[in-house]
């Protein structure tokens, strides 16, 4: 009976270990396929055949193509939701961590970069469309809130939501890059002072305008 109970375990372990490595191929089949055509086009036997399974093995594994994109991307963003939320503590007692935290976020990119590209522009069609808008209107607010603390007023909405395109843009072309990650961290942190400069000129000159206006 001992025997039994324990060439069972041994079968069961077997087996879930196949598992894994089964969900990790169709992962690894998924990012390039996801990458290469994006989500609405990606085809599920192609992604089959490029893991060396089936697709009897893929739904063993995962419910859909949106389960699979799902298991790919749901822990980045959670780590990502994680660290935004972080920094923003850290830079609210200490503004002197702005430079840690932009390192940080720029080497966790660059190690899942496969994967911010295809959540932030290659995932129409998916559950996870919506996420670039939603991050874009996050990054709206922050800018509209630090601007008007500086200028005493509202500044307009549509310069806000082009600073902000042109920011996340830069990011991009940051991540999408051929850059060791050594260079995207350098060139993160001087586009940050070049942004921290010519938002400081932008207040500067915004306030001298209002002022004009008020004579």
């Amino acid at each position: 009976m001992t025997t039994r109970l324990a060439c069972a375990n041994i079968t069961s372990v077997m087996e879930d270990e196949r598992r894994k490595q089964t969900e990790q191929k169709l992962i690894k089949s998924g990012k390039e396929e996801f990458l290469k055509k994006g989500y609405a086009k990606a085809n599920l036997r192609d992604i089959c055949k490029n893991a060396g399974v089936t697709t009897g093995a893929f739904y063993f594994s995962f419910e859909n193509k949106e389960a699979l994109l799902s298991a790919i991307l749901a822990p980045v963003i959670t780590d990502y939701e994680k660290m935004c939320s972080t920094f923003a503590r850290r830079e609210e007692e200490d503004p002197n961590t702005a430079d840690d935290n932009e390192r940080q976020m720029m080497e966790y990119l660059s190690e899942h970069r496969t994967e911010a590209i295809i959540l932030m522009e290659k995932s129409a069609g998916s559950r996870y469309e919506k996420f670039r808008p939603q991050i874009s209107q996050q990054m709206q607010a922050a800018f509209t809130s630090y601007f008007t603390k500086f200028m005493g007023s509202t500044p307009d909405a549509e310069l806000i939501r082009i600073l902000v395109t042109m920011r996340l843009q830069g990011y991009m072309e940051l991540i999408k890059g051929d850059y060791t990650v050594e260079e995207r961290v350098r060139l993160a942190r001087e586009i940050g002072i070049h942004a921290d400069a010519g938002t400081t000129a932008l207040i500067k000159y915004l306030k001298e305008q209002k002022e004009v206006y008020r004579r």
